[in-house]
């Protein structure tokens, strides 16, 4: 009985004259051609870094993940590092779950910082 009424509640609830709804399509637009001087990390999400934006009372899309990173191809990067990236998917943006092992692929930028998003990933 109780499944009925949850139906017939839900069945109401939609709006017939409602206009569909339009899927925005992320603009991210990946090159054609792989990234050279790639970096390869191996390691496990340990924390994470966000900043405030600039009302105060939301976080910037752009934050730091900080992996302890297990192995990489290049042997200066081990243990905690941090890896910049958007999160929005308009920017190519990429999330991470704490606690999870991650093969991820970035970039040197800024001469130190290292930068990952969905096209480096995707390689």
């Amino acid at each position: 009985m109780n499944v009925i009424v949850l139906l017939l509640t839900a069945v109401q609830a939609l709006d017939p004259y409602a206009p569909p709804e339009i899927r925005k399509i992320p603009t991210c637009t990946c090159p054609s051609t792989p990234e050279a001087g790639v970096i390869l990390l191996d390691g496990y999400v340990i924390d994470a870094e966000m900043t405030l934006a600039p009302d105060g009372l939301n976080t910037n899309d752009r934050m730091a993940t900080i992996f302890d990173v297990k192995s990489s191809n290049d042997p200066s990067y081990s243990g905690r590092t941090r890896v910049w990236h958007e999160t929005t998917e308009d920017k190519c943006g990429i999330t991470f779950d704490y606690g999870r092992k991650y093969s991820v692929t970035v970039r040197v930028i800024d001469g130190d910082q290292l930068e990952t998003d969905r096209c480096l990933m995707n390689q």
